[in-house]
């Protein structure tokens, strides 16, 4: 090594995005709200066809269109979730999405961001109360000798009319975030990205697969004007989609049904199931029959269960179940799929967890 090498600057290693993230260190008081630090890995499902890195949220930046006013999908995001009056330190802690598809490790300091440009300002003690079980309303209520009497809106209404701001802070009220003006502005005129985000038929972002259909896709689409027409822009891209995916299965069926008889037959049955499914959802949707909808997934699971992956639909009949209060069942049902169904074993333990809440409170309830 010459004496000029000595003296050279020497390259960093470019950190990944998870190195870029977690240098940002979630504070220790609100690790709570997060999965371990272990679960935030920078590659998803590693090791598969449908292997990719996790895009931070500096990084989404520079590819995604901002808004008028400057936000990203992921801020715009936010804002939904914001006016929802569950952020910051939501109950069930941060879900791992805004990790996994944009970016953000710590969601605190996302919304600092928000708040202080703007968009998002904490809420009064009052307007929090909401957040309170009914045993705390009572409880306030019985303090200041009024009746508890009455649905827990009825409840919150009243302690938020008689008790005061410091009482209510001092009571542990947990403030949240709400919306001001100019955020409900951005949200209004960026819908299209809560819908995207909850689109049942959103796709990757790996174009080997062919047409995206996702947030990102429809973000380059509109652009950075007027998007007063973003849900005919994504429809006319769903029924692109719809098409070429048609297409493909088309010729891709002709080739396996030669090549592969018995896979064929597979793949028929597949097919038939997820129309069969669909034909039951838009009934539902259109009859409100709970229990005929509730047996038709009965049946399904009683012959075989599904034969294609997706969370919602291996989770659509506990939903159900807790709905039509059948909480016993959902519970069972939940509890057998986490042994079957490893993939689906944290979901399962998130609906194990909230049906076990549920319970609790129904028998604290029926004590009273």
């Amino acid at each position: 090594m010459g004496l000029f090498d000595l003296f050279k600057k020497k390259d960093k290693p470019v950190p990944t995005p998870l190195e870029k993230s977690v240098n940002t260190k979630v504070p220790k008081e609100e690790k709570k709200y997060y999965q371990p630090d272990s679960y935030y890995t920078d590659v998803i499902a590693e090791g598969t066809d449908f292997e990719r890195k996790v895009i931070s949220f500096e990084d989404r930046k520079k590819t995604a269109i901002p808004s008028n006013r400057g936000l990203y999908p992921a801020e715009i995001l936010l804002l939904e979730y914001c006016s929802k009056g569950t952020y910051p330190e939501p109950k069930n802690g941060y879900p791992g999405f805004w990790w996994f598809a944009y970016g953000i490790r710590d969601v605190g300091v996302a919304l600092k961001s928000l708040e202080d440009r703007g968009y998002i300002a904490f809420a009064s003690a009052k307007d929090s109360v909401k957040g309170f079980t009914v045993p705390q309303l009572k409880e306030l209520l019985v303090e200041k000798g009024l009746s508890t009497t009455g649905k827990k809106a009825e409840l919150v209404a009243r302690v938020a009319e008689t008790v005061p701001e410091e009482e209510l802070l001092a009571a542990g009220v947990q403030v949240k975030y709400l919306l001001t003006e100019i955020g409900q502005q951005e949200l209004c005129e960026n819908a299209y990205v809560p819908y995207m985000h909850s689109a049942p038929n959103k796709t990757t972002e790996d174009e080997r697969w062919g047409m995206t259909f996702n947030v990102w896709s429809i973000n380059k689409l509109l652009g950075r004007g007027d998007k007063s027409n973003w849900k005919a822009v994504v429809d006319e891209q769903e029924r692109k989609m719809n098409k070429e995916t048609s297409d493909r299965n088309d010729v891709f069926m002709k080739d396996l049904k030669k090549i592969d008889p018995e896979g064929y037959n597979a793949l028929k049955t597949q097919d038939q199931q997820i129309a069969d499914v669909q034909k039951a959802r838009d009934k539902y949707s259109k009859d409100k029959d709970l229990d005929s909808y509730i047996a038709f997934w009965e049946m399904i699971w009683a012959n075989g269960g599904l034969r294609f992956e997706g969370t919602r639909w291996h989770f659509e009949l506990p939903d159900l179940y807790i709905k039509a209060k059948r909480y016993d069942d959902a519970l069972a049902f939940v509890t057998k799929l986490k042994r079957t169904k490893p993939t689906y074993a944290y979901k399962s333990d998130t609906y194990i967890k909230k049906i076990e809440e549920i319970k609790a409170k129904r028998v604290a309830k029926n004590k009273k």
